[in-house]
Protein backbone atom coordinates (compact mmCIF):
# COMPACT_ATOMS: atom_id res chain seq x y z
CA UNK A 1 0.00 0.00 0.00
CA UNK A 2 2.90 2.36 0.74
CA UNK A 3 4.76 1.53 -2.49
CA UNK A 4 1.99 2.83 -4.84
CA UNK A 5 1.74 6.06 -2.82
CA UNK A 6 5.49 6.56 -2.96
CA UNK A 7 5.48 5.90 -6.71
CA UNK A 8 2.69 8.45 -7.22
CA UNK A 9 4.55 10.99 -5.08
CA UNK A 10 7.72 10.37 -7.10
CA UNK A 11 5.84 10.97 -10.39
CA UNK A 12 4.31 14.14 -8.99
CA UNK A 13 7.67 15.48 -7.86
CA UNK A 14 9.26 14.61 -11.19
CA UNK A 15 6.51 16.42 -13.09
CA UNK A 16 6.80 19.49 -10.87
CA UNK A 17 10.59 19.54 -11.06
CA UNK A 18 10.41 20.21 -14.78
CA UNK A 19 8.41 23.39 -14.29
CA UNK A 20 10.19 24.95 -11.33
CA UNK A 21 13.33 27.01 -11.36
CA UNK A 22 15.97 27.07 -8.69
CA UNK A 23 17.14 30.58 -9.70
CA UNK A 24 15.95 33.78 -8.12
CA UNK A 25 12.21 34.44 -8.40
CA UNK A 26 10.94 36.86 -11.01
CA UNK A 27 10.04 40.15 -9.32
CA UNK A 28 6.37 40.97 -9.15
CA UNK A 29 5.50 43.98 -11.27
CA UNK A 30 2.29 45.83 -10.62
CA UNK A 31 0.86 49.08 -11.99
CA UNK A 32 1.85 52.19 -10.05
CA UNK A 33 -0.30 52.99 -7.05
CA UNK A 34 -2.60 55.98 -7.30
CA UNK A 35 -1.70 57.70 -4.06
CA UNK A 36 -3.90 60.50 -2.76
CA UNK A 37 -2.30 63.94 -2.73
CA UNK A 38 -0.72 64.56 0.68
CA UNK A 39 -2.48 66.96 3.04
CA UNK A 40 -1.99 68.12 6.62
CA UNK A 41 -3.66 70.66 8.87
CA UNK A 42 -3.27 72.20 12.28
CA UNK A 43 -5.44 75.24 12.95
CA UNK A 44 -5.23 77.84 11.54
CA UNK A 45 -3.20 76.40 8.60
CA UNK A 46 -3.60 73.54 6.13
CA UNK A 47 -1.17 72.30 3.49
CA UNK A 48 -1.38 70.19 0.36
CA UNK A 49 0.90 68.95 -2.40
CA UNK A 50 -0.49 68.54 -5.90
CA UNK A 51 0.87 64.99 -6.11
CA UNK A 52 2.11 62.21 -3.81
CA UNK A 53 4.65 60.84 -6.32
CA UNK A 54 6.89 62.85 -8.64
CA UNK A 55 9.49 61.79 -11.17
CA UNK A 56 13.00 63.26 -10.95
CA UNK A 57 13.07 66.43 -13.07
CA UNK A 58 9.33 67.05 -12.63
CA UNK A 59 7.70 69.64 -10.36
CA UNK A 60 5.53 69.32 -7.28
CA UNK A 61 3.56 72.29 -5.94
CA UNK A 62 2.97 72.90 -2.24
CA UNK A 63 0.15 75.20 -1.09
CA UNK A 64 -0.39 76.36 2.48
CA UNK A 65 -3.61 78.11 3.37
CA UNK A 66 -4.20 80.26 6.41
CA UNK A 67 -7.88 80.30 7.42
CA UNK A 68 -9.70 82.69 9.72
CA UNK A 69 -10.48 83.41 12.39
CA UNK A 70 -6.75 83.72 13.07
CA UNK A 71 -3.95 86.16 13.73
CA UNK A 72 -0.53 85.16 12.38
CA UNK A 73 2.71 87.08 11.79
CA UNK A 74 3.92 86.40 8.22
CA UNK A 75 7.26 87.54 6.74
CA UNK A 76 6.57 89.81 3.75
CA UNK A 77 9.68 88.89 1.72
CA UNK A 78 9.35 85.10 1.98
CA UNK A 79 6.02 84.17 3.53
CA UNK A 80 6.04 80.40 2.99
CA UNK A 81 9.25 78.44 3.48
CA UNK A 82 9.61 74.82 2.35
CA UNK A 83 12.45 72.48 3.31
CA UNK A 84 12.56 68.98 1.81
CA UNK A 85 14.62 66.32 3.57
CA UNK A 86 15.53 62.73 2.73
CA UNK A 87 15.01 59.70 5.00
CA UNK A 88 18.28 60.48 6.81
CA UNK A 89 17.10 64.03 7.58
CA UNK A 90 19.46 65.69 5.08
CA UNK A 91 18.10 68.76 3.30
CA UNK A 92 17.75 68.27 -0.47
CA UNK A 93 15.78 71.45 -1.26
CA UNK A 94 14.73 74.71 0.34
CA UNK A 95 12.51 77.30 -1.28
CA UNK A 96 10.29 80.25 -0.47
CA UNK A 97 7.14 81.66 -1.96
CA UNK A 98 7.09 84.92 -3.83
CA UNK A 99 6.84 88.07 -1.69
CA UNK A 100 3.34 88.56 -0.38
CA UNK A 101 1.10 91.20 -1.97
CA UNK A 102 0.16 94.23 0.10
CA UNK A 103 -2.10 93.15 2.90
CA UNK A 104 -0.98 89.52 2.64
CA UNK A 105 1.82 89.72 5.20
CA UNK A 106 2.90 91.28 8.47
CA UNK A 107 0.41 90.68 11.24
CA UNK A 108 -2.53 89.08 9.47
CA UNK A 109 -5.83 89.12 11.30
CA UNK A 110 -8.31 87.04 9.34
CA UNK A 111 -12.03 86.99 10.03
CA UNK A 112 -13.98 83.75 10.04
CA UNK A 113 -14.53 82.45 6.51
CA UNK A 114 -11.58 84.33 5.00
CA UNK A 115 -8.13 83.05 4.08
CA UNK A 116 -4.78 83.59 2.40
CA UNK A 117 -2.94 80.99 0.29
CA UNK A 118 0.81 80.75 -0.38
CA UNK A 119 2.56 78.49 -2.92
CA UNK A 120 6.05 77.04 -3.48
CA UNK A 121 7.10 74.81 -6.38
CA UNK A 122 9.86 72.23 -6.08
CA UNK A 123 11.49 71.12 -9.31
CA UNK A 124 13.02 67.81 -8.30
CA UNK A 125 16.70 67.45 -9.18
CA UNK A 126 16.96 64.80 -11.95
CA UNK A 127 19.91 63.21 -10.07
CA UNK A 128 17.95 62.82 -6.82
CA UNK A 129 17.64 59.13 -5.88
CA UNK A 130 14.20 57.61 -5.61
CA UNK A 131 12.60 57.30 -2.20
CA UNK A 132 10.31 59.02 0.25
CA UNK A 133 11.05 62.62 1.18
CA UNK A 134 9.48 64.93 3.78
CA UNK A 135 8.48 68.51 2.98
CA UNK A 136 8.27 70.82 6.00
CA UNK A 137 6.18 73.95 5.41
CA UNK A 138 6.54 77.01 7.65
CA UNK A 139 4.31 80.07 7.36
CA UNK A 140 5.30 82.81 9.80
CA UNK A 141 4.54 81.89 13.40
CA UNK A 142 1.80 79.38 12.43
CA UNK A 143 2.44 75.69 13.26
CA UNK A 144 4.81 73.88 10.85
CA UNK A 145 3.26 71.15 8.73
CA UNK A 146 4.91 68.15 7.03
CA UNK A 147 3.95 66.29 3.87
CA UNK A 148 5.44 63.07 2.44
CA UNK A 149 6.44 63.00 -1.24
CA UNK A 150 7.69 59.92 -3.11
CA UNK A 151 10.35 60.58 -5.74
CA UNK A 152 10.76 58.12 -8.61
CA UNK A 153 8.97 54.85 -9.21
CA UNK A 154 7.64 53.21 -6.09
CA UNK A 155 9.02 49.73 -5.22
CA UNK A 156 7.39 46.98 -7.25
CA UNK A 157 5.77 49.37 -9.74
CA UNK A 158 6.29 48.82 -13.46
Amino acid sequence: MIAPRLAALGLLLTACAGTTSLGSPTPVCRPPLLLPSPAASLAPVSATADRAQVDPGATVTFVETLSGPATVDVDCSQPLQVIVTDSAGLSVYSGVSAPAPAGGCGTLSLAAGTGEAFEVQWQVDPALPGGTYTATLALGDAPELTLPVAVGTLPGAC
